[in-house]
C-alpha cells in the first residue's frame, strides 16, 4: 500500500482538469491525504475544496496523497504532484471522512518513516494534522498518533493555519501556536479530555445560517474521469439540514443549516460548463434548498446531466422528478427510515404513511424504473410489530410502483436497503444502544425470508458483523489503540469482533447508564447533559 506505480502516477496526472489555475509554487509545503484510495478520495467535495484553500494561501503550496495497494521498491507513501516522501512535509494533514479509514490511516505513517506515536515524534518529523468529519464527531481515538486535530468548516481554519506556516516556528512552537487557535485541538498541549483548555472545551469552528448569502459555494477542483463520480461536477448547495432526524450526526452537529443563493450555485455551473456535462448537487438534504426548482431549472438549461442521490420525501414534486427524467434518470433513492408513522415520529421523521403513498405514486408514474428506500431495524424503541410493518410497507409501496409501472410499460424495481441502527455522538440518540447482534440477525433473516417473496423486489440488508464493527468505530474512547493497530495490521474485522468481543460490547451496548454520573429520567430522544459530559467527545462543544 501507498504509493502510485509511475504509469498509474502520469495517467492520473494527465486526466486531471482544473477548476481554477492553482499556484504550485510555495515555500510553505503541505501534504494533504486521504486515506483511501485515489478513486475514493477524489471523490470527496470536502477533501478538494480544503486543497483549493489551501493552495489559494500565499506561499503555500498542498500536495496530495492517497492510501495506494502498490509499493513493491518500499519507497513509502510519495506525493501525487511532485513523488516526493511525506517525510519531507513540515505539515501532513489528513482529511478523515469515515472512521473505516483509521486503519489505512495507521498504516500510512508508519510506512512514511513518520513515527506513529505522536509522543515519539521530535524536531524535523512532521507536524500530523487531521480534519474531516471525524475530528469533529470523536477525536478521542486518535489522540495518541496526532499532533493536531481541525475541528470545524475549512473556510473558517485554512486561514490561520497558513498563518502558522508561514512563520518557520519549530516543532513544538508550531503545536502551541495551533493550540492558542479556536478550532484546533492539540492533545499534547490542551490533554487526552481537554482539560487544559479554555474552558476545559474545544469549540468547534463552523459557518452560521446568515453566511450562506455570501458564500463561495464549495466545488469540485480537479475534474477527472478516474472517480467514483467520473468527470461531475460537484457543487454544495448548503450544509447542514433542517430535518433534525435525532440519529442524523449532520443535522445536530453541523446545525444551524447554511444555504447558498441560487446564483451563486448556477455561476459556478456556467463558468466550469466548458469542462463537462455532469452536474451534481450536495447536501445532506437537497431538495430541501428554498431555491431547488429556480437550481435545477438552470441546470437544465446550461445541458447538465444533473444527479441527486436522494430527495427528501416531502420535496419531492412532478417538477422536480420532470426535470431529472427527461434527461434519461431512471433511478431515485428515498428514506422513510423505519415502517410505520409512530417510529417515524419517534425519529422526527416528518412523513406519514399516506404522504409516503402519495410521493411512491408521483415517482413511479414519472418513468423512473428503480427506488432505493433506505430504512433502518434496531431503533430505539422498535418492537416486533414495526419490523413486520417494514415488511408491509415495502410490500404496499411495491403495488403502488408495479401499478404505475404497468400504465406505461415498464415495471421497475424496489430496492429496500436495510442498515441496523447506529447510535451516533452529537445526536439526541447518542446515548442508545446498538441492537444485540443476535437480533439483527434474526431481523434481517425475517426480512430477506420475506422480500424473497415478492417479485420485483431487491433486498439489500447490513452485514451484522459491520453494524458492530462501525457502531464501535463511531463511539471508541482511548480503550481503542490496541484494536485499530491489529485492524491497521490486516486483521480482519470479523475475527476483530470475535477476539474482543467483550470490549467491543461495553462500549455499543453498554449497561445503562452508558456514562457515569448522576441517573437521569430524561425522555429518550433527549440530550442528556451528564451523559454527554463523561463520553469520550464530551468536550466538544459548538460555535
Amino acid at each position: 500500500m501507498t504509493r502510485f506505480p509511475p504509469d498509474r502516477r502520469r495517467t492520473l496526472l494527465a486526466a486531471e482538469r482544473p477548476t481554477e489555475a492553482l499556484s504550485r509554487h510555495g515555500r510553505h509545503r503541505v501534504a494533504l491525504g486521504f486515506p483511501n484510495s485515489y478513486e475514493i478520495g477524489m471523490s470527496n467535495l470536502g477533501f478538494q475544496w480544503v486543497y483549493r484553500l489551501l493552495n489559494r494561501e500565499d506561499d503555500v503550496a498542498c500536495e496530495r496523497f492517497f492510501a495506494e495497494d502498490e509499493d513493491d521498491d518500499r519507497r513509502g507513501p510519495r506525493t501525487l504532484e511532485s513523488d516526493r516522501p511525506l517525510g519531507e512535509f513540515p505539515l501532513v494533514a489528513f482529511s478523515i471522512s469515515w472512521e473505516m479509514d483509521y486503519a489505512n490511516f495507521l498504516r500510512l505513517l508508519p510506512a512514511a518513516r513518520i513515527p506513529l506515536e505522536r509522543d515519539g515524534r521530535v524536531e524535523g518529523d512532521p507536524v500530523v494534522l487531521v480534519g474531516g468529519d471525524c475530528a469533529r464527531i470523536n477525536p478521542a481515538p486518535l489522540t495518541p498518533w496526532v499532533d493536531v486535530f481541525a475541528m470545524g468548516d475549512g473556510e473558517k481554519l485554512v486561514r490561520p493555519l497558513g498563518e502558522i506556516l508561514r512563520r518557520d516556528l519549530s516543532r513544538e512552537r508550531t503545536l502551541h501556536e495551533f493550540a492558542r487557535i479556536p478550532g484546533f485541538y492539540v492533545p499534547a498541549v490542551h490533554g487526552p479530555r481537554a482539560e487544559e483548555a479554555d474552558e476545559g472545551r474545544i469549540v468547534v469552528q463552523q459557518l452560521k445560517a446568515a453566511d450562506g448569502a455570501s458564500r463561495e459555494p464549495p466545488h469540485t477542483t480537479l475534474l477527472t474521469p478516474h472517480t467514483e463520480l467520473s468527470d461531475k461536477l460537484l457543487i454544495e448547495v448548503a450544509r447542514g439540514c433542517s430535518e433534525m432526524c435525532r440519529f442524523c450526526w449532520a443535522a445536530y452537529a453541523m446545525a444551524p443549516q447554511v444555504r447558498i443563493p441560487a446564483e451563486a450555485v448556477l455561476e459556478v455551473a456556467r463558468r466550469n460548463r466548458p469542462l463537462t456535462s455532469r452536474a451534481g448537487l450536495i447536501a445532506t438534504a437537497v431538495a430541501d434548498h428554498p431555491e431547488i426548482l429556480t437550481i435545477l431549472r438552470g441546470l437544465s438549461a446550461l445541458d447538465f446531466h444533473i444527479a441527486l442521490s436522494s430527495v427528501k420525501i416531502d420535496a419531492i414534486s412532478p417538477e422536480i422528478l420532470a426535470i431529472l427524467t427527461v434527461q434519461g434518470e431512471r433511478a431515485l433513492a428515498i428514506a422513510p427510515e423505519a415502517g410505520n408513522e409512530r417510529l417515524r415520529l419517534a425519529l422526527n421523521k416528518k412523513v406519514s404513511d399516506a404522504m409516503l403513498r402519495e410521493k411512491v405514486r408521483l415517482i413511479a408514474a414519472s418513468g423512473i424504473t428503480q427506488l432505493k428506500l433506505y430504512l433502518q431495524i434496531g431503533l430505539p424503541g422498535e418492537t416486533d410489530e414495526d419490523v413486520g410493518d417494514l415488511v408491509r410497507l415495502v410490500d404496499d409501496l411495491r403495488r403502488i410502483f408495479l401499478d404505475e409501472g404497468r400504465k406505461r410499460g415498464r415495471i421497475g424495481t424496489l430496492v429496500p436497503n436495510v442498515n441496523a441502527f447506529i447510535p451516533k455522538p452529537h445526536t439526541p440518540f447518542e446515548n442508545e444502544v446498538l441492537d444485540e447482534p443476535e437480533s439483527i440477525a434474526q431481523k434481517l433473516k425475517l426480512l430477506d425470508d420475506a422480500f424473497r417473496k415478492m417479485p420485483n423486489v431487491t433486498f439489500r440488508g447490513m452485514p451484522v458483523v459491520e453494524a458492530v464493527w462501525e457502531a464501535y468505530l463511531a463511539k471508541m474512547g482511548l480503550e481503542s489503540g490496541p484494536i485499530l493497530r491489529e485492524a491497521a495490521a490486516g486483521v480482519p474485522v470479523r475475527k476483530l469482533v470475535k477476539e474482543h468481543r467483550e470490549t467491543i460490547l461495553s462500549v455499543v451496548r453498554p449497561i445503562r447508564p452508558a456514562f457515569p454520573g448522576p441517573p437521569s429520567d430524561l425522555p429518550r430522544g433527549v440530550f442528556d447533559p451528564h451523559a454527554r459530559q463523561a463520553s469520550p467527545w464530551g468536550f466538544i462543544h459548538k460555535s
